[in-house]
């Protein structure tokens, strides 16, 4: 599995995999099963991203033209059941045949929407042979979408429709003139069902229920309800009409089994139809996605990820509709440790989220929602990131959270890790000590591994590269706990992040933020007391 389910959750990923809506029955059975392009796919991963950007040119030129094609995919049905059945010898009936059909109908008018913008290799084959197939369901000269047991598939169809027709009118013939017979002779009308209704008291029902023309089939306390004797013309007719009827139904299941045959050897061309329809929407429903968040083609780097403008596109929806805008991140990783150090609330772990979307979408085969993307392609990738990490039976969030990286770091493949405050679950001095030597240990490893932190011990290890978020602006703050603290906070807040530097400080903020959010001050004088008298700053960490 390249991503599991806690790295899906953990990252949001449900949210942005939810926009991917392919249009046909085949294309969203393909969703759930879809893999991710794996190493030694790289150039089929660079062709499906040099069509999908071909793609997306042609949707924002030619919207109109965007939208026939979206209609042609709507409307194509799933034929797979009823080639399987073909198979395995089976005989499709009118309503299958219908159905394989509107999939030549439909694809074949795709495939000519997509040859208007130059784009027919995005849906190949031969358009001789499409209209080849389709023609066998249409023996007609003029070609139309729907089928039925055409006259044309067999001379004697029309003639037994014909002495069906013939018999089938005489016997309502027959039955109306009995019928309208017995109207006059009693001066009464039959009911929607074709019987009559009589009152009890009506002065003729005597005769009504003498009369041989008649049978009377039920009563109520208030009235009798009759129905109509067949005349011997009419049982002669019936039954004329009845043995037509099992003769054309006969001749009928004849020529269905005859275009069996005749269909059974294009079912290699009408699977491959099937196959080329189903890529085709995947690709198509790619660029629909990407256009949700202006996707950009990410390129193959061998050595490192290089992240330019990168965004979470739930996260931003998220924040757009709250008024608030969203700070794009860019960041380069190469093997070993890349570590994000900054204050509680400060990004860092939205940054690692976004780095992990983007670069799974980008593995996906969709174009990503930056400004630049280059990347290798990983045989995995994986999390141990914030809340949505759970905690196993038996484990605390600490176990479960260590318990979950041995793991991890024993898989025999390099791939990308993604790790958010390892240590934090345990008291300050052994967690910043573990994490100091795990990002050790990463930096000399064959991972490319990210690991956020607020410990000041991990910026000691050497060999790493690593980022620290800008920081909270200190002028002009509010008064503790003033106006929306969630937007107070965001709008103070600088979220970019910075390549660390020799000299740059670990940022010093805890006390800042939570006076923002409104802890009483006494409680953040006294903090900042404790602090000075233990030589600790702002952030639990020793002074240097």
């Amino acid at each position: 599995m390249w991503m599991d389910e806690p790295t899906e959750k953990a990252l949001l990923w449900h949210r942005v995999w939810s926009r991917f809506q392919p249009s046909t029955p085949m294309g969203q059975q393909a969703k759930g099963l879809l893999s991710p392009f794996m190493p030694g796919e790289e150039r089929q991963w660079q062709a499906s991203l040099s069509e999908q950007e071909r793609i997306m040119e042609c949707r924002k030129k030619r919207p109109d033209w965007a939208s026939r094609v979206e209609a042609h995919l709507c409307r194509l049905p799933d034929i797979r059941p009823i080639l399987k059945r073909m198979r395995r010898g089976g005989t499709p009936g009118v309503a299958d045949w219908f159905r394989v059909k509107q999939f030549l109908w439909e694809g074949r008018a795709c495939r000519r929407r997509l040859a208007e913008a130059g784009l027919e290799r995005a849906l190949p084959g031969d358009e001789g042979r499409w209209e080849a197939v389709l023609r066998q369901l249409n023996p007609e000269s003029r070609l139309h979408p729907s089928f039925s047991l055409s006259d044309a598939y067999d001379p004697e169809l029309a003639d037994l429709r014909n002495r069906w027709s013939e018999w089938d009118r005489r016997f309502r013939e027959a039955g109306e003139q009995q019928a309208d017979n017995v109207e006059r002779d009693y001066g009464i009308r039959r009911n929607l069902e074709g019987e009559w209704v009589v009152d009890r008291r009506f002065a003729d029902l005597p005769r009504l229920q003498a009369d041989p023309r008649l049978r009377m089939v039920r009563g109520t306390p208030f009235e009798w309800i009759f129905q109509p004797v067949q005349t011997e013309e009419e049982k002669e007719a019936g039954a004329c009409r009845e043995s037509l009827q099992r003769r054309l139904e006969e001749k009928e299941a004849e020529v269905l089994h005859r275009l069996a045959d005749r269909l059974r050897a294009e079912t290699d061309f009408l699977e491959q139809a099937v196959r080329e329809v189903k890529r085709f929407d995947l690709q198509w429903a790619r660029v629909r996605a990407a256009e949700t968040w202006e996707g950009t083609c990410p390129t193959l780097s061998q050595g490192e990820y290089r992240l330019e403008g990168g965004v979470h596109p739930a996260v931003q929806e998220s924040l757009r509709e709250e008024g608030d805008g969203l700070t794009p991140v860019d960041i380069r990783i190469r093997p070993g440790a890349t570590v994000i150090i900054g204050p509680n609330m400060g990004g860092k772990t939205l940054a690692l989220q976004t780095l992990g979307v983007v670069v799974a979408l980008g593995q996906y085969g969709f174009l990503v929602p930056a400004r630049s993307l280059a990347m290798p392609l990983v045989p995995w990738m994986a999390g141990v990131i914030g809340e949505g990490q759970q905690a196993e039976a038996g484990l605390s969030t600490f176990g479960a959270e260590v318990d979950r990286l041995a793991r991890l770091l024993n898989r025999p493949s390099s791939g990308l890790l993604l790790l958010d405050e390892i240590g934090r679950g345990t008291n300050p001095v052994e967690g910043a000590a573990l994490s100091a030597a795990l990002t050790c240990y990463l930096a000399e490893n064959r991972h490319w591994a990210v690991h956020v932190t607020h410990y000041q011990e991990v910026m000691q290890v050497e060999g790493i590269r690593a980022y620290r978020v800008a920081g909270l602006k200190q002028d002009d703050l509010p008064e503790p706990g003033e106006g929306e603290w969630k937007r107070e906070l965001r709008s103070r807040m600088d979220y970019r992040l910075l390549p660390w530097s020799e000299g740059d400080e670990v940022p010093r903020e805890a006390l800042g933020i939570a006076s923002l959010l409104g802890l009483p001050e006494e409680i953040i004088e006294s903090a900042r007391q404790s602090m000075e008298r233990a030589g600790r700053d702002e952030t639990g960490n020793p002074d240097y």
